[in-house]
Parts: structure tokens; sequence; C-alpha cells
């Protein structure tokens, strides 16, 4: 196993739920591998990262802890911000955040013929891996809970990916010099891409839904969202659009259909923060007209967080993007904020900037919430071009 590799620690933040919303996980003794290496120390040299303490989930976006960070009600996108810096924001590719430390991971090519040839205990392997630390952790995120229901078939028809799991868990094992910093980032580079792959599996199986109900298939468009798999491509896209700095014409999100969820309270609030997000992704920086409808959407979310893991990253992500736009030295020269400043734009800003860039750096109480926030900071230099 390679020196300094640890899991996550789980904290404050509640662990992700079973399928059945009952409680969380397995038995099965966990791999014994690493957080991620702090974005800044990248390229610095050689990185020992030690076991996190518990997550204070307090520590977070938290209605309660709003004031006394600088994320109070005053707007942070008032006239008052910086207006020296370029506020349009550059479109990424996502091929270019699952990079790290300038170290790229392999792409998914065409299986090879190795991959027809897995053997049995290698299937095994990849299935308790995607099981115990990836299904409910990307369910978690997403809110929904098809990955752990459906996606593992989804994943075993995919040669290629199973293919990269392999070479993934394969470097697990491999024992690693501590200064050789490549082959670490190396690893986290293709674990990245594995998970946004994974992630990705919800479409391919929404397309062949949609062909099926399109052929008559009444109950493959019922299922698409009885087994939450319209939510999850929905709130994918949103996740992906926040990320690479996206506006769009359609929110998504606004989209989902009520059902049960109208005696829900906490459903509904689940579904009014995906909602507000969306919404925030269709209004443009650069139009006046949108700053109040833009502070709304946000102040909406912050009030909808509720110790909530998944949403205080996705909520701190927006007010980077949002804010980081907007203040020159952003990511990499801004400067400690004076005091506690609610309308200092800069500190508002530091605070969601640093949350995220711990999240990466191993305190994330998932693999998926530390890789997803480190394609969060890497779309912060490309976006900015530092």
């Amino acid at each position: 196993m390679p020196q300094g590799y640890v899991p996550p620690v789980a904290g404050g933040y509640p662990p992700a739920l079973s399928a059945t919303g009952s409680s969380p996980a397995s038995s099965v003794e966990p791999y014994d591998y690493s957080s991620a290496i702090d974005p800044a120390l990248e390229a610095a040299g050689p990185a020992h990262v030690a076991v996190p303490p518990p997550y204070d989930g307090s520590q977070g976006f938290r209605p309660d802890q709003l004031k006394q960070r600088g994320l109070g009600s005053a707007s942070p996108y008032s006239s008052t911000a910086s207006d020296t810096h370029n506020p349009r924001a550059k479109r990424i590719k996502i091929d270019d955040l699952l990079s790290v430390g300038g170290v790229v991971p392999p792409p998914l090519t065409p299986p090879s013929e190795s991959a027809a040839s897995l053997t049995p205990a290698t299937l095994d392997g990849i299935k308790r891996f995607y099981s115990d630390h990836y299904a409910l952790a990307i369910d978690d995120f997403l809110e929904t809970r098809w990955f752990a229901t459906r996606g593992l078939a989804w994943m075993l028809n995919d040669a290629r990916l199973c293919e990269q799991i392999a070479a993934l868990l394969e470097r697990f094992r491999t024992a690693y010099a501590p200064e050789d910093v490549g082959a670490y980032a190396l690893t986290q580079a293709l674990e990245t891409r594995v998970i946004w792959s994974l992630m990705c599996l919800c479409r391919a199986a929404a397309t062949s839904s949609k062909a099926a109900a399109d052929a008559g298939g009444e109950l493959d468009a019922r299922d698409a969202h009885a087994s939450g798999l319209n939510e999850a491509v929905r709130r994918l896209s949103v996740f992906e659009d926040l990320l690479s700095g996206a506006v769009v014409d359609t929110n998504v999100a606004d989209l989902a259909r009520l059902g049960s969820a109208q005696h829900d309270p906490a459903k509904l609030r689940e579904l009014e923060f995906w909602r507000l997000m969306g919404r925030f992704l269709t209004l443009r920086d650069d139009e006046a007209s949108s700053a109040k409808e833009m502070d709304d959407a946000l102040a909406g979310c912050r009030n909808l967080l509720e110790g909530r893991e998944n949403r205080d990253v996705i909520y701190s992500i927006a007010i980077a993007r949002h804010v980081g736009q907007r203040v020159a030295e952003f990511p990499n020269a801004l400067p400690e904020a004076a005091g506690d400043d609610e309308q200092d734009v800069r500190h508002k800003l530091l605070v969601a900037k640093d949350f995220v860039e711990k999240e990466a750096a191993g305190r994330g109480t998932t693999l998926v919430i530390q890789r997803l926030c480190g394609m969060a900071t890497r779309a912060w230099l490309l976006a900015t071009g530092a």
C-alpha cells in the first residue's frame, strides 16, 4: 500500500445512507488509501497526509455560523465588490479538471483484450470497492439513490471503466516511495477520472430509458422517476455546469416532479436547494439586472444547507465562482481579510475557498467529496488563468 494513503474519516457529517435510507454501510474491511494532497502543495514536493481529525460540520456553511464567519444576510455581490477583474467566466472542459499536480490520468480508451478477461476475483474487488466507497458517496452527494440500487449493473456493462478501476485498485496495492509525488498524483488523477465516469453512468442509463420509453415502454419512464435516475441526471448537470463556469438557458432542476415529496418537508427542502442552485446557473454575472436574482438564489441555498456536507461544498463552490470572478487576487493571492466584516467580499470568498481546499486536502468525509473539491480548486486556476 502507498505510504501515507489513508481512508477519509467521517466526522460531524452523517455518513451516506444505504440504498434503503436506513443505515450506513458495509462491514467489509476498506482498502487503505490516502486523502488528497493539498492542492496548494501538489507541485511543491513530497507529501505525507496525516489522518484528519473527526470533521466538525459546524466548520462548513451552517446557518447558525454564517454571521460570525462573514456570510450573513448582506449581499456578497453588491456594487462595492471589486470591478477590476473581468466578471465573465471562462467555460472549462471537465477533462481539464481531472489532472492532479499537472499529471493527467490515462484516457478512457476502448477496452483492451485484458478487460474481457478480468478474473472473477478482480471483478469481485471492483464490485466491492464500488459499493463500499463510491456508490453511496455519489448518492449522498447528488442526494439520490440510483447509484447504490442501479449503478453497479451499468458499471459492469462498461468494460473500459472496469479496466480503469482494476488499474486503480492495482495502484492502491502498490507501495511508492514517499518522495514519489508523481505516483501519488497519478493515482489521484486516475481516481478522479474514475469517479467522474461513474457519476456519468446515470446519463447512459437515462439515454437507454428514454429510448425504451419512446418505444412505448411506460414502465421504463415511471422507473426512471421512481429509481431516482432522473434526479441523478439533472443534479449531475447542475454540478457540472457549476464547475465548468457555464451559464445555461434552462434550469433542469426545475423539472423535478413533486409526487409524494409534497408531503415530505425534508424532500421539499432538498428539491428547493437544487432548484435554486440551478436557477443561479441561468443568470449572468455580467448583467446588472441579474444581481438581485443571483443574490436571492444563493441566499435561498444558504438557508437550506442543513448541515449537509454536499450542500456546504456546492454552495461554497458557487460563492467562489461568483465572487472570485470579481476579485483580481483570486485564487492564489487572496489576502487575509481584516476582522469579520459581513460586507467584506474578500472575507466571504476566503471562507469559501478555505473550506473547499480543506475538503479536497482530506477533510472531506468521502473520497468522492475530496476528489470533486479537487476539481473545483483546479477550475479556479483555469478560469482565472492563474
